[in-house]
């Protein structure tokens, strides 16, 4: 995921235009199914993370599980999970249905034990009812692809996104960040026009662009999961993208998927997990 404040988007303006939160002009009809009260639990026992870290990995494990049952796929493995590094994998789950609403309970913290030869390990454990929905199947693919330049980032460097499409389409890029929040970072008010033609490669930031992708791990964190999500819609369908999402203002994990979801029937999407280390290792 990528979090505002892990990464630092620098403009040459500081001035941010004001904009009005809605949903896109025209009304989406759902074509798709809302998985309602689905149950799932999630664990994650704290090694080599912090508290914050080990509860948020706990809460994205559930939700993959939440959403594998709503979809019928199978993306991630397992319950427990004792580190970070894999939390890129349930992120990726993220992409097969969307959580608009959520009740989250945390048990008691329990104790992981691989076995009787070594310490116990402080386990978070969470437990979730959620509603999924899952979007239509497309029947006109409009063959979305997307790669970043790393998958692994360093504090301080710059990641930029290559995307293609094999038919005309307009795309919006947003970021997963670390702090369970979502941000649209393209079209902006600097790069308003999201047009792709079909086959040619558009990466953002461009080289001459006013904004930059540079990476930073949370306050305190030595390593984060963050991912791109990229979606894209047919060029002939209208989408008010940044009337339904102030470019590089955060919303609340489940608010934006609410709001993702009145157009996810109509969009494809990609998703592209990534980790950034704080410093040298």
């Amino acid at each position: 995921m990528v979090c505002i404040r892990q990464l630092l988007i620098v403009v040459w303006l500081l001035f941010l235009c004001t904009a009005t939160i809605g949903h896109a002009d025209e009304k989406q009809h759902h074509a798709g199914e809302i998985k309602r009260s689905v149950q799932a639990e999630g664990a994650c026992a704290i090694v080599g993370m912090s508290a914050e870290q080990s509860q948020l990995t706990a809460l994205q494990r559930a939700r993959a599980a939440a959403i594998e049952q709503a979809a019928g796929v199978s993306v991630s493995s397992g319950t427990l999970v004792t580190n970070y590094v894999v939390a890129a994998d349930f992120i990726k789950t993220y992409a097969q249905g969307f959580i608009i609403a959520e009740k989250v309970s945390w048990p008691p913290l329990g104790q992981y034990q691989k076995d009787a030869s070594t310490a116990p390990i402080p386990e978070y454990r969470v437990k979730i009812i959620a509603d999924v929905y899952v979007p239509e199947k497309k029947t006109k693919p409009l063959g979305l692809t997307g790669r970043l330049n790393n998958t692994v980032f360093r504090a301080g460097e710059k990641a930029r996104v290559t995307i293609k499409t094999a038919r005309e389409a307009q795309i919006a890029v947003f970021n997963i960040m670390a702090d369970d929040r979502v941000a649209l970072l393209f079209p902006n008010q600097y790069e308003p026009g999201n047009h792709l033609t079909a086959g040619k490669e558009f990466i953002f930031p461009a080289r001459d662009a006013k904004v930059d992708l540079e990476m930073q791990t949370l306050p305190g964190h030595r390593k984060d999961a963050e991912a791109i999500f990229v979606i894209a819609w047919d060029k002939g369908r209208h989408i008010d993208i940044m009337k339904m999402f102030i470019p590089v203002e955060p919303l609340a994990f489940g608010e934006f998927f609410k709001r993702l979801a009145d157009i996810a029937d109509h969009c494809e999407d990609v998703i592209l997990p990534y980790e950034v280390i704080a410093g040298h290792q």
